[in-house]
């Protein structure tokens, strides 16, 4: 297969393919050990990479559900859309109501509905949407494969190469303390670029309303 002939964007990297092959990785480290996952992977071949990052890239897809599962389950369904929601009953919107209003000739009946209607309007001004959008999903992945990641995380410190009790159990503390850690900056980065990619669509359709139908100027006589 030729991967040059495959047309991936910025979303297919970030939010698939990097997801599944951590996905992948840790499933491989959970069968086979450590030691057997860097051994494989320091001698794959050219076409064993390309099968494998077919499967990734669909594996990516089941990754990201399972993100999504996991953070409504946990947070409810509106969670990821809270910056949102607390700016459109902000005074911040106003302009943007106003805006909208003047187009459509009624308000939208909800938040959703204004931020499509936005986000049809600002066409071609807000192209990094895309990337704050992926890097929100791919660190969505990485909070959802920080709580798996345990699981081969223990067979590292307490399978394989036998050790001391004492050795495996600080092994094991510095590998909770590190998926602590990545799990809670996956996370604070999840809702800001989320954050970037929702407001910032208000934000631009202000802009570019402003520009296409100026405020008339009044001159005092």
């Amino acid at each position: 297969m030729d991967l040059s002939k495959l047309k991936l964007d910025v979303y297919d990297f970030l939010g698939i393919i990097l997801p599944g092959l951590v996905a992948v990785a840790e499933g491989w480290i959970l069968l086979r050990g450590w030691d057997a996952f860097i051994q494989s992977i320091s001698h794959i071949s050219g076409s064993s990479l390309t099968l494998l990052l077919v499967f990734v890239f669909g594996v990516g897809h089941l990754v990201q559900e399972l993100a999504e599962a996991v953070i409504r389950l946990a947070k409810g369904p509106r969670y990821l859309c809270r910056a949102r929601d607390n700016y459109w009953r902000g005074e911040e919107s106003e302009p943007v109501k106003k805006a909208i209003r003047k187009e459509l000739g009624h308000e939208p009946t909800n938040v959703d509905e204004a931020y499509d209607f936005c986000l049809t309007k600002i066409s071609g001004h807000f192209d990094k949407r895309d990337i704050f959008i992926a890097t929100s999903d791919l660190s969505r992945s990485f909070v959802a494969m920080g709580f798996l990641a345990a699981i081969p995380a223990a067979k590292i410190a307490f399978w394989g190469i036998a050790k001391p009790l004492k050795l495996s159990l600080e092994i094991a503390g510095m590998e909770v303390a590190l998926l602590v850690v990545i799990v809670i900056l996956a996370w604070r980065r999840m809702m800001r670029f989320r954050a970037l990619a929702d407001i910032t669509v208000f934000r631009v359709y202000s802009a570019v309303a402003s520009e296409r139908n100026p405020e008339p100027k009044h001159t005092g006589r």
